[in-house]
């Protein structure tokens, strides 16, 4: 059975070897049959089954190695006016490939080569348009090339609509270890060493830029691109965003660069006279995704140079609203990540170096900014002769004209956390300011919304303002001038919250020093102040005038019923604050005021019309005032008043004199602020016509609304002579004699003023006068026959009473409680 057997299985195992060899040879000799087949018909292939003409010199294929070689190519279009595929002419002296994984870039879509060559190239494209498509997600290729070599290529690439993707002339590359990114928040391509040699270079970043440069060269990691442009391609009124950027440089120059998938470090990054024109649309174009994209990459440049640069920013009217006619810029350690990119700054840096000249920035239609020099190193930062220029006036709005000859920022170290800025210097300074108010004829009623403020803290360690001026006009009338100024601010904070007060800012302690001081201060009167120097709690006024622009007799023509007229100087007046604040919840809180050697003259003409308003006493305005206020002490000293009034019919006006007048007012109040007294009394001593001593106390409380008050005085010693300047006007009388004192002890209301009047002389005569102010003979012989010439003793006293007229003041209704005293006496 055995022996009948074995030729069956002998044949069985000859055939199965007969079927592995031809296997076998028909793998070994598939790649040669196939790259036999390419070699002859590839050129036939690609006409047949693409709309391009191709024809090959020469045409090697090694499957095993990997390696294919291409000589003399030369590709062309069938069909030059199908514009919906791409257009493809061009020649190509050698192309090589070599160590490619044929199998795995057909079947896996995995590139991988050791080398790729072109040389002796001539390329014109002209991209097909899309297709209107869905876009799907390209996932990322798996791409690595130790080698590509470009050698002597020239390209021309358009898109659809004719515009540049990518144009050069005599091109050289030689990159080593490209790998793709897997990830589209990292850098697309990574390589280890790159050199790249072009002329007249084009690249279409979009539909509206345009990069453009003159040459570009690479020296291993070092990158020139000659006469650089990012242009842009269309009218600004056709782009979908508020400005449109026109950069040039002369040279750019990117040092010791390195590129990998996660980061891209620079060492040092060069642009000479680069040339930025920023072109507003006209257009407000909100962001709709205001959260910074998370990134997974790092940049990082040691140096950012810009040489001898230009700026220039231009409306949508063609207008030039900002400008630079000069400027250099470094920045050093430079970082761009994940974390900085949140940030509204998207970089960090550690120092700078900054220089800027003949600057210019409009800052609205009214307002520009003029500066000569911007200096900035590491983090000082210098201005020299900076303008606020006026370009007109407004009817509606405050125009500033304000200059300096340097303004000095001292360790700027500010910085954004998050969104927010953190303002921190260690001192301001400015120099010589000069500053012009032009104000509004009619301010605008439109209040800005103070709930919204920026998101910002500052921090200053001082403020120091040398030697400046301010001047102030409207309708080309001076309103207010300072001739000298100089202010110290010292730990100076500020926040949201500081923003919202009257000052947007606190300070621990400050220093004012204000001189020559001129204050137009209404229709009638103007303001001089030699000096005002103020130094936290303490003010210290010197030589203060407020003087009428009319003489009197101008005066009493322009005024349309009776006021009087003041003139007001004083040597000095020191002030000691205590608590006080302004704002919404502010308050005026005074220690002390001390007035020395004030001179207050008060001038009244009977002759227009009556003020029939009513007249409050000093209680109830006190009362009415909104803003809580309280004065500890009043101290009035070496002063001088004096009172006049024309009197109907009278050719002699009346005269008071208060001369070295000394005061002291206790809790000057209004009532508003809880704990404090109410109660306000005033101790005075003066000489009544410069030899008659006197006395008066008066007191009331500011809170009793029916204006309840207490005044007594006593003059000593007055002459006949210097009663007859008040008695003369009004009752038409004179006197003769000698007056030992006058008192009174008054009390009243706002309806009236009582009390106790006395009266010791002697020698005393009465002289009556007629309406001309002669002696009526007859008339004063009978008088004095009813007039005790002489008083003894301690004289009886008469009570007076005296209806208010509610159109007088309260001094008014005091004098006619004392006319009416000797009105008792003498008539």
């Amino acid at each position: 059975m055995k022996n009948k057997t074995l030729p069956s299985s002998s044949r069985r195992r000859k055939w199965l070897l007969s079927i592995a060899a031809v296997l076998i040879a028909l793998a070994v000799l598939f790649p040669f049959a196939l790259e036999y087949y390419l070699e002859k018909k590839l050129p036939s292939l690609i006409s047949s089954k693409t709309p391009y003409t191709v024809k090959l010199a020469d045409f090697k294929l090694n499957l095993f190695k990997g390696n294919i070689s291409i000589l003399k190519v030369d590709i062309s279009t069938k069909n030059p006016s199908d514009k919906a595929i791409t257009q493809i002419n061009g020649n190509a002296e050698k192309i090589e490939i070599t160590d490619l994984g044929i199998f795995a870039a057909a079947f896996k879509k995995s590139y991988k080569a050791d080398k790729i060559l072109l040389t002796n190239s001539n390329i014109m494209m002209r991209i097909a348009a899309p297709k209107k498509k869905e876009a799907k997600e390209r996932k990322p290729l798996d791409l690595h090339v130790n080698d590509l070599e470009i050698k002597n290529v020239t390209a021309n690439v358009t898109d659809s609509q004719g515009k540049p993707v990518f144009t050069g002339k005599n091109i050289q590359i030689n990159i080593k270890d490209i790998k793709q990114s897997e990830s589209s928040s990292k850098i697309p391509l990574a390589f280890s060493k790159i050199n790249i040699e072009a002329a007249d270079v084009k690249i279409g970043v979009n539909e509206f830029y345009e990069i453009d440069a003159e040459r570009i060269s690479t020296d291993n990691k070092t990158l020139t691109l000659n006469a650089f442009r990012l242009k842009p391609l269309q009218d600004p009124s056709k782009y979908n965003a508020k400005n449109v950027f026109d950069f040039a440089a002369e040279q750019f120059l990117a040092k010791d660069f390195n590129v990998s998938q996660d980061s891209l470090i620079v060492s040092q990054v060069s642009f000479i006279k680069p040339d930025l024109k920023v072109m507003s649309t006209g257009k407000n174009i909100v962001e709709k995704n205001k959260n910074p994209k998370e990134v997974e990459m790092k940049i990082g440049m040691k140096n950012i140079n810009f040489k001898n640069g230009k700026i220039a920013v231009i409306q949508a009217n063609k207008e030039k609203t900002a400008s630079i006619d000069n400027f250099n810029f470094n920045l050093s350690d430079i970082v761009f990540d994940k974390n900085t990119v949140k940030e509204k700054i998207p970089f960090r840096f550690t120092n700078h170096d900054i220089e800027a000249e003949n600057i210019y920035f409009k800052t609205n239609p009214l307002q520009a900014i003029k500066v000569s020099k911007i200096t900035s190193k590491n983090s000082d930062i210098i201005v020299d002769d900076f303008k606020m220029i006026a370009l007109g006036k407004s009817a509606v709005k405050d125009v500033f004209s304000v200059s300096t000859k340097q303004l000095k920022i001292l360790k700027n170290t500010s910085r954004f956390t998050g969104q927010k800025l953190n303002l921190n210097f260690a001192g301001i300074e400015i120099d010589q300011p000069e500053i012009e108010i032009i104000s509004a004829i009619k301010k605008s009623s439109s209040k800005s919304d103070k709930n919204t403020v920026p998101e910002f803290l500052a921090q200053i360690g001082y403020v120091n303002i040398t030697d400046g001026k301010i001047k102030q006009s409207s309708q080309s009338k001076e309103k207010l001038s300072v001739g000298k100024f100089n202010i110290r601010l010292n730990s100076v904070k500020a926040d949201p919250n500081t923003l919202k007060g009257t000052l947007p800012f606190t300070s621990a302690n400050h220093y004012v020093k204000a001189e020559k001081v001129h204050l137009d201060a209404g229709k009638y009167y103007s303001l001089k102040v030699a000096e005002i120097v103020n130094s936290g709690k303490k003010t210290d006024v010197t030589d203060i005038q407020y003087l009428p622009k009319y003489s009197r007799q101008a005066f009493s023509k322009i005024i349309a019923k009776e006021t009087d007229l003041y003139t007001l100087k004083a040597k000095k007046i020191s002030v000691l604050d205590k608590n006080t604040s302004f704002g919404k919840n502010g308050a005026v809180d005074i220690d002390k005021v001390f007035i020395d050697g004030l001179y207050c003259n008060i001038y009244h003409d009977l002759a227009p019309p009556d003020d029939i308003a009513v007249r409050y006493l000093f209680s109830k305005k006190l009362r009415d005032m909104k803003m809580p206020m309280f004065v500890k002490n009043v101290v009035l000293k070496n002063s001088e008043l004096i009172y006049e009034e024309d009197a109907d019919n009278s050719n002699i006006p009346g005269k008071i004199i208060f001369s070295k007048f000394n005061a002291n007012i206790a809790n000057v109040n209004n009532g508003k602020i809880k704990g404090r007294p109410t109660v306000i009394k005033t101790d005075a001593e003066f000489d009544f016509y410069d030899n008659a001593h006197t006395n008066v106390n008066w007191k009331f409380d500011v809170l009793d609304k029916s204006d309840k008050f207490t005044i007594n005085g006593n003059i000593q010693r007055l002459s006949a002579e210097n009663v007859n300047l008040f008695v003369r006007p009004y009752l038409n009388v004179t006197l003769d004699g000698q007056i030992d004192y006058i008192k009174f002890d008054y009390y009243g209301n706002s309806d009236g003023i009582a009390g106790k009047f006395y009266f010791k002389y002697k020698d005393m005569y009465v002289n009556l006068l007629n309406k001309k102010g002669k002696e009526r003979k007859i008339l004063t012989t009978v008088a004095n026959w009813f007039v005790k010439n002489e008083s003894t003793g301690e004289p009886d006293h008469v009570v007076i009473e005296k209806k208010r007229e509610p159109e007088r003041s309260f001094f008014s209704m005091l004098w006619q409680g004392i006319m009416e005293g000797l009105k008792k006496y003498v008539i």
